[in-house]
């Protein structure tokens, strides 16, 4: 049975938000859809290709902005709420707390969700012009909710993520959610790669496989029998997307993990040095955030929302990839960190089958 949302439960969600949606740059969308087609398997874009529109080409980087530009459609109000999810207790930069319980309405079980819908798709394909339909809405929220849980005011809710943090950024008025939306990105694109977004992603993609190759194999790779992906807290609900995740995708499918992993860079760098309405943003605390003192973590996140959607696809659409050979000349001319995740899927599998030999 396919997974869905009642429209009792949305309403509720809806009238108990406590910010309205504010969703990540189009230009963010943009380029970890990018990232991603860099890393899909052949079999995994030929079959992403059948499932979009004409209009998308196959393209999840023009895919990826769509849930944007229908948000105030009736019919998609639904989807207002899954953009972020807030965390009782945060406060930062003082402390960031992830705690956690599954049940609610947010990014996180967003990801889930479509996860869920899209392995449901594969397995039992759609036979109805609706049902295709719905299968290419599931695709293209999937897309873009891994660009929002990947940016980190998506994960805290202090002033709505951000949004009434007023800030300066140059001479104009700004707030801290949008900066770490498209400002900072903008700003870096403009100044270090003479303004062209294409040599922006043509970096990311070259430190993906070199620079952060050591930590890129592992973005991917979590362990779906961890306490911390099957229950939301020490009192927490069991994770209710268990037993609709398996095979390769159970693998490479922790949200909970990602989001706890983006809250705490809240409290390291998003809210760290702020200081009111009146502060430039545009200085040392952009630099701090894109620059090579902190391993470019703006667009090391971009990088990592698309290497993590990638593998997901890939476990979804084409999971043989996951057990292809591991000799140099099968992989002279694809990128090195799809290499190191198969390589790290593999040792993954090993670890869980051993834990489950009784000693």
């Amino acid at each position: 049975m396919r997974i869905s949302f009642s429209a009792a439960t949305i309403a509720v969600a809806l009238a108990t938000a406590v910010y309205p949606a504010q969703s990540y740059g189009i230009l963010g969308h943009t380029l970890t859809g990018q990232v991603a087609q860099k890393l899909l398997t052949p079999e995994t874009a030929r079959q992403i290709k059948e499932i979009l529109s004409p209009y998308y080409d196959g393209l999840l980087s023009k895919a990826a902005p769509w849930p944007d530009t229908v948000k105030s459609k009736p019919e998609y109000r639904w989807a207002s709420v899954f953009h972020y999810v807030n965390t009782p207790g945060d406060n930062p930069p003082d402390e960031c707390r992830f705690e956690y319980q599954f049940g609610g309405h947010d990014v996180l079980n967003g990801v889930y969700n479509m996860s869920s819908q899209l392995l449901h798709y594969k397995k039992n394909p759609p036979t109805t012009e609706v049902d295709r339909a719905q299968r290419e809405d599931v695709l293209r929220f999937f897309v873009h909710f891994m660009g929002d849980i990947h940016q980190p005011l998506h994960t805290s809710g202090k002033d709505r993520g951000g949004n009434d943090a007023a800030a300066r950024w140059g001479t104009a008025k700004s707030n801290l959610h949008k900066i770490w939306d498209s400002q900072m990105i903008l700003k870096d694109i403009k100044e270090n790669f003479q303004d062209d977004p294409k040599a922006y992603l043509d970096c990311m993609m070259e430190k993906t496989n070199s620079l952060w190759l050591p930590d890129a194999a592992n973005w991917t790779i979590c362990d779906p029998n961890s306490e911390e992906e099957q229950r939301g807290g020490q009192q927490g609900k069991p994770n209710p997307w268990s037993d609709s995740i398996d095979g390769e995708l159970a693998l490479h499918l922790c949200p909970k993990v990602w989001t706890r992993e983006m809250n705490g860079l809240v409290c390291e760098y998003a809210w760290k040095d702020y200081n009111g309405a009146e502060h430039d943003l545009s200085q040392a605390y952009y630099k701090r955030a894109t620059g090579a003192e902190n391993g470019f973590l703006v667009q090391r996140l971009v990088a990592m929302g698309g290497v993590r959607m990638a593998a997901i696809l890939n476990a979804i659409y084409d999971p043989s990839h996951y057990n292809q050979s591991l000799a140099e000349e099968e992989w002279t001319e694809k990128p090195k960190v799809l290499k190191k995740i198969v390589a790290a899927t593999r040792m993954q599998r090993r670890q869980l089958r051993a834990a489950e030999i009784p000693s």
